[in-house]
């Protein structure tokens, strides 16, 4: 997979429709696994509330010819007594209505919550899935923001849209059906009026689909430039080379460029709307005149004038809803053609496998790294090509090299995040895609190059290293101890109980010390491999002294990798191999490299002039 497309190519017209149509199944079906005992009560009554408008009708004339003939009799007793029932149905089908709106607020509500929370699972399932040549490609950002912002919502808003068109429906048959008692043709003006506004929905819908996979890439950058000027872990350097300024412009530019384009949308609808309202209210003009004058003419009583005033303007008004419901539901399935793309995609590896507790692999011989050659998605420079290494189990292995020559990447090989393009690397023989992932994964450890700062506890922060493995607070103490973080955390006011980070009102930590609790975490986890990538970058030259005394004790008789900088740092290994232009150069021990007067020795020799230098005092 070395690209990702963009953008869906979709048929148009009424075959991209088709094509579309399968969408509205699928999600209903997740409504329904969210919440499928209130769905059932909404369909109940959805269809309540749809006889609530026809009974009214009908209530209100009967309640108007009443009124009448109570006039005309006198207020004779019979006439009485049939008024006051015909008005007693009509305040009792306006009540219903009411409490039936009440109780299917309250099961909106639910829904909504049963059905966010649904998708926010199914989304962050399908995302774990994804192996991470998908997250090296823009079109797969673009597509995962589309699917945050819309599809998290678009099931839920289908729902309320297919319930309104169900409840329109139902309505609108009662009223055709009234209305057919005065002419047969009124049906047909109501068609005819309705249509107008479904055009101008559904071509909306179609432009502004369009409009937002185009601008994707723009909504993320004005997101990103937010980023920038509100969170902690920009503010320092917004602050000390007066950034503000830049970043504000850039993003009101951004955020300009979006509103125009939105705003030109907007118009056009209005326009389309407003052609479509007037043609509407000629029909319902000339209807109510045509009504008026039956009944001037004795061929219709009050009541039936008031009551077709009712269903007519009732009923126009159900038609609009029902052509608005059909295009908010067309629009619903072009956004819905999003989270389906999404939740198809395929993976190239097996990550859910990887999930949960696993028995780790032992390591008794060698990881082999043989011609390996790897190009990540979207680039056309190989990040390795034609590579190898062996990696003696039991030992402690570092990797020297200036920046770019592929370290990182291989150790994302070994971990199997990416299977590279050739080659292949052996696990005590075994190619490590014949081995179950979740197992392999397990038997390594890694600090990464930038790792994350959990906003939880301190102990916490160092269990997230094997939390499976349910670490007991002194296996979390030892692995504190071992990778110099003990010192840090005793003085912290509540020790491993504490709150690290400023989100929620926790104590802030340095870089140094962030990483010694990140390699802590590395340490806790009892793999048969440690791979520590950049491991005392953070730490002056005193903590990385304390660091070095511990961590042989720690791993003896496990595998380590070291990728470093630091010459110091590599002085531990049993080997060093150190790479240039993503090969192998020189390798051997410390004393072996610098007996050997190439690269290594240079830049050891150097590294520790510049040291010396910065020892002595201005």
């Amino acid at each position: 997979m070395r690209s990702f497309p963009a953008q869906t190519n979709r048929p148009a017209g009424w075959r991209g429709l088709r094509s579309q149509l399968p969408y509205i199944p699928r999600a209903l079906r997740i409504v329904w696994n969210a919440s499928h005992g209130y769905m059932i009560a909404w369909l109940l009554l959805i269809v309540a509330i749809s006889l609530i408008p026809v009974l009214t009708v009908i209530f209100t004339r009967d309640a108007v010819n009443a009124a009448v003939v109570l006039i005309e009799t006198d207020y004779a007793p019979e006439a009485l007594n049939a008024a006051l029932i015909a008005f007693a149905l009509l305040m009792v089908s306006t009540v219903a209505g009411e409490l039936i709106g009440f109780a299917l607020g309250f099961v909106r509500t639910v829904q909504a919550e049963r059905i966010r929370d649904s998708m926010s699972h199914i989304i962050q399932n399908k995302a774990i899935s994804l192996d991470l040549r998908y997250f090296e490609t823009q079109g797969f950002y673009d597509l995962l923001h589309r699917v945050r912002i819309d599809a998290r919502q678009r099931p839920l808003s289908l729902l309320e849209n297919v319930g309104i068109l169900l409840k329109t429906v139902l309505s609108l048959a009662g009223m055709i059906g009234l209305l057919l008692a005065y002419s047969p043709l009124l049906p047909v003006i109501l068609l005819v009026g309705g249509l107008p506004a479904l055009w101008s929905i559904v071509r909306y819908s179609r432009r502004v689909n369009v409009w937002r996979i185009e601008v994707s890439g723009l909504e993320r950058r004005s997101g990103y430039f937010d980023h920038i000027l509100t969170e902690q872990g920009t503010a320092q350097e917004v602050r000390l080379f007066a950034l503000a300024t830049h970043y504000q412009r850039v993003y009101r530019q951004v955020r300009e460029q979006l509103m125009t384009q939105r705003l030109s949308l907007a118009r056009g609808k209005i326009a389309t709307d407003l052609l479509a309202t007037l043609f509407g209210l000629l029909l319902v003009g000339g209807a109510l005149i045509w009504m008026g004058a039956r009944a001037l003419t004795g061929l219709a009583s009050l009541g039936d004038l008031a009551a077709f005033y009712q269903i007519f303007s009732r009923a126009q008004g159900l038609f609009g809803a029902l052509m608005s419901s059909a295009g908010e539901i067309y629009q619903n399935v072009l956004f819905l053609e999003d989270l389906f793309r999404f939740l198809d995609l395929e993976s190239h590896l097996p990550e859910s496998d990887a999930q949960g507790a696993h028995s780790a692999i032992p390591l008794r011989d060698a990881i082999v790294i043989e011609h390996l050659s790897f190009t990540y998605p979207g680039s056309e420079r190989p990040a390795l090509q034609d590579f190898s290494l062996t990696i003696p189990a039991g030992r402690i292995t570092a990797i020297v090299g200036e920046n770019g020559q592929g370290k990182t990447t291989l150790m994302k090989l070994l971990c199997r995040f990416y299977d590279a393009d050739d080659g292949r690397i052996t696990w005590d023989g075994v190619d490590i895609r014949e081995l179950p992932l979740g197992a392999l994964r397990r038997s390594i450890s890694m600090l990464f190059q930038v790792p994350i700062r959990y906003m939880e506890t301190a102990g916490h922060n160092i269990a997230i290293g094997d939390l499976h493995g349910a670490p007991t607070p002194d296996a979390i103490a030892r692995a504190a101890e071992s990778s110099a973080a003990d010192d840090v955390i005793d003085r912290l006011p509540q020790g491993y109980d504490t709150m690290l980070g400023k989100w929620f009102g926790g104590e802030e930590l340095s870089v140094g010390q962030w990483q010694r609790v990140a390699l802590a975490r590395a340490f806790l986890r009892d793999a048969p491999l440690i791979i520590l990538d950049e491991p005392t970058s953070a730490m002056d030259s005193w903590a990385e002294n304390d660091w070095l005394a511990r961590v042989r004790e720690h791993v003896a008789g496990r595998t380590l990798v070291m990728i470093t900088h630091r010459f110091t740092t590599a002085m531990l290994a049993d080997r060093i191999y150190l790479m240039q232009r993503s090969a192998i150069v020189e390798q051997g021990t410390h004393a072996d490299l610098l007996a050997l007067g190439g690269v290594y020795a240079d830049s050891w020799h150097e590294q520790m002039r510049r040291a010396d230098e910065s020892r002595v005092t201005p």
